[in-house]
């Protein structure tokens, strides 16, 4: 003898304010941490060849957040370039979220030694810098 089918319910409740979103609890916990940097930057959007100059207000081996107020839209392929005093990183990036006239948080592809090295860098003298003043 078959069972009668029963279809399935479904009990859901409307999503208050304040309630915790799958995934968001892990939102600010990234796999490197942020320094604070400051640095001129460009972002050229290959494609249509826009160019934009804007600073960094930090950065990680993973990426960096820009100031700015013109942003490109979210998932957009850049190439990014960093100048530190005689220092310069060139490598290509992805906008990983951007804060509507504040900023933009860039996700670095995998850069190639040179500028990782040069990344590292700058990374051991803001933490030697901040150790110092701590002091």
């Amino acid at each position: 003898m078959k069972k009668k089918y029963v279809k399935p319910e479904i009990r859901s409740r409307a999503i208050r304010h304040g309630d915790i979103e799958a995934g968001s609890r892990f939102a600010q916990k990234r796999s490197v941490p942020r320094y604070p940097f400051a640095a001129r930057a460009v972002i050229i959007e290959p494609l249509t060849r826009a160019e934009q100059s804007t600073r960094t207000s930090d950065i990680s081996l993973n990426g960096c957040y820009l100031e700015s107020v013109d942003q490109f839209p979210p998932s957009t392929i850049v190439r990014l370039r960093i100048e530190q005093g005689e220092q310069i990183v060139e490598t290509w990036g992805r906008v990983a979220h951007v804060q509507e006239g504040l900023g933009t948080g860039i996700a670095f592809f995998e850069c190639p030694a040179e500028e990782r090295l040069a990344i590292q860098g700058w990374i051991a003298d803001v933490i030697a810098f901040l150790d110092k003043s701590r002091r």
